[in-house]
C-alpha cells in the first residue's frame, strides 16, 4: 500500500505564502474595479447635474493632474483644498485675479475693482470669498432686479442699492424667514395671544 506523503514544513509554508498572494490579488482587483464603479458613479452625478464638479473631475476634463490643474490658479492641495473639494469652495479661495482668469473674463482685476469702486479695500490678491461680500448689490444683480426683490420683500429704506452685497444676504435671509414664520402661523392658525384659552372640564 502507498502512503501518503506527509507535507513538509516548507510544502506547509509554500501553500500559505500562495493562499496570501491569491488574497492579495483578489483584493486589489476587487479594490480596482470598486473605484472605478464609484469614480464612474461620481462622474455620472456630476455631467447629469446632481452632484457639483470638484477639483479632481475638472482636472480631469483638462487632461491634467490634480496638482498641475491648480497651480495654474495659485493654488494647492493642502487643509483647504482637495481633489474632492467642490467648483464653488475651489473659486471662494482663488484671488480675484486668477478667479478673473479662471472665468476668461478680459477685464483686469484693477478694471474690476475701479468698476464697484472698490480700489481702496481690495486689491487683485483678496480672496473671491472676501471680495464679494463688499460688492454694491446693485453691480451684482441690477437695479431693476434689486428694486423688484426690495419691493416683494418688503424691505425698509436702509437697505439701498450701495449697501454691501453680503449684508443685503443677511437681510434677505432675515426676510425670507420672517416672512415663512408668519406663513407658518397663518396656516396652523396659531396667533400667540389671541389664542382663546381652553376651559377646564365641569367637576
Amino acid at each position: 500500500m502507498n502512503e501518503k506523503k506527509k507535507s513538509t514544513k516548507s510544502d506547509k509554508l509554500l501553500n500559505l505564502i500562495m493562499c496570501v498572494i491569491v488574497i492579495a490579488v483578489l483584493a486589489v482587483a476587487v479594490y480596482a474595479t470598486y473605484g472605478k464603479l464609484s469614480e464612474n458613479i461620481k462622474d455620472k452625478a456630476i455631467q447629469s447635474g446632481q452632484a457639483e464638479a470638484t477639483v479632481e473631475y475638472l482636472a480631469k476634463q483638462s487632461g491634467m493632474t490634480v496638482e498641475d490643474y491648480l497651480s495654474q490658479y495659485g493654488l494647492s492641495v493642502g487643509d483647504t483644498i482637495t481633489e474632492d473639494t467642490t467648483e464653488t469652495d475651489m473659486l471662494d479661495n482663488m484671488t480675484l485675479e486668477n478667479y478673473l482668469k479662471y472665468n476668461g473674463d478680459e477685464q483686469t482685476a484693477d478694471e474690476v475693482l475701479e468698476g464697484v469702486g472698490l480700489k481702496d479695500k481690495a486689491t487683485k490678491d483678496t480672496l473671491w470669498k472676501d471680495f464679494m461680500p463688499m460688492v454694491p448689490t446693485v453691480s451684482i444683480i441690477g437695479e431693476e432686479s434689486f428694486n423688484q426683490i426690495k419691493e416683494q420683500m418688503n424691505l425698509g429704506d436702509e437697505v439701498t442699492p450701495d449697501m454691501p452685497y453680503g449684508e443685503f444676504e443677511k437681510v434677505l435671509q432675515d426676510a425670507q424667514q420672517k416672512k415663512a414664520d408668519e406663513n407658518n402661523a397663518a396656516e396652523t392658525g396659531e396667533s400667540g395671544d389671541d389664542a382663546e384659552p381652553t376651559e377646564a372640564p365641569a367637576e
